[in-house]
């Protein structure tokens, strides 16, 4: 990709505005501190993460708008496409087209939206380090989101990531389903009329795998921890499982840097499931579990049409048939 700048210089007190493009990894734009982003750079210091709002609406991309030697540098990707602009690099020229539209013009495009593969590998560590910035719904959710605004652009930069933030311990800390498995639904939904195949993998998944995985050893808090099979989708369970194996407290460092993981897994594989479905291989591998097939012969198959779920029953219930 492209690395754009959009820089303010001012001239015998004039404004006047350009646009560099340089070689670069991500597409992102500066913009002069005082200038049209109003920040001080006496104020904001070099580092320091500032907010780009567009009328009234504060823009989000996968790098975050900072102040780099008294220069606010913001991405110019989410920002024209807010205001309704269209983005393209040409390679062959080296130029970024920054096209505008008339006032009302912008439509929300047909579901579902464009999805190119993405590298599970990116969005696995990218899902740990945003969960630490918002829970495990945001770190899922976003780690895909923000992938997509660099890989695709528009449509994806108009959504906020911190729409996600809600999710977080099954909602609000609730410990309903698990923010991971919400974040990564959410994303699936965005972009495929097949989702509901594949989110029911990724929860078959989530319910048999050992969380949480050495993919993350060479850039987390706490290595070589303890996994756990939670048997279920819920947050609840899923996390009183580990801390009771691992000995350690809910809010404890040592169970966030595992949730860490676990988030970066969860949208990590669901990007490996949506990969697949793109490539044409998909396969729904996930079968229930011999327990709940044997509850389901009387609470489905016999009439009695009194349950809701597809969750191991016997990870909360005792088998009355066997007493």
């Amino acid at each position: 990709m492209v690395g754009e700048k959009l820089v303010e210089e001012k001239n015998e007190g004039l404004s006047r505005r350009k646009l560099l493009v340089g070689a670069g990894a991500l597409a992102v734009g500066a913009v002069t501190a005082g200038g049209v982003l109003g920040v001080n750079p006496e104020v904001a210091f070099s580092g320091e993460n500032v907010k780009v709002v567009v009328n009234g609406k504060e823009v989000t991309g996968a790098v975050p708008a900072s102040v780099v030697k008294g220069t606010t540098v913001a991405p110019v990707r989410p920002v024209a496409e807010s205001l309704g602009a269209e983005v393209v690099w040409d390679k062959a020229a080296k130029t970024v087209n920054i096209t505008g539209k008339a006032a009302g013009s912008l439509s929300v495009p047909a579901w579902p939206w464009p999805y190119k593969k993405l590298d599970p590998k990116v969005v696995k560590k990218r899902g740990y380090e945003l969960y630490f910035k918002g829970g495990c719904m945001y770190g899922a959710a976003a780690a895909i989101l923000f992938t997509l605004q660099e890989e695709v652009g528009f449509p994806y930069t108009t959504i906020p990531g911190d729409m996600f933030k809600y999710g977080a311990g099954g909602a609000v800390s609730w410990g309903t389903l698990c923010g991971a498995l919400n974040g990564a639904g959410a994303m699936l939904n965005l972009v495929n009329k097949d989702y509901s195949k594949v989110l029911n993998e990724l929860i078959g998944w989530y319910t048999e795998y050992p969380f949480p995985s050495k993919d993350h050893e060479d850039y987390c808090k706490f290595k070589n921890q303890v996994t756990t099979v939670a048997k279920s989708p819920l947050c609840h369970a899923s996390v009183s499982l580990w801390v009771n194996a691992a000995g350690a407290k809910v809010n404890s460092d040592e169970k966030k840097d595992r949730c860490g993981k676990l988030t970066g897994d969860t949208a990590a594989k669901a990007v490996e499931l949506l990969n697949a479905l793109v490539d044409g291989n998909f396969i729904a591998a996930y079968k229930v579990s011999t327990e709940f097939e044997h509850c389901m012969t009387c609470h489905w198959e016999k009439g009695m049409d009194n349950e809701q779920g597809k969750m191991n029953c016997v990870s909360c219930h005792d088998d009355h048939t066997k007493k």
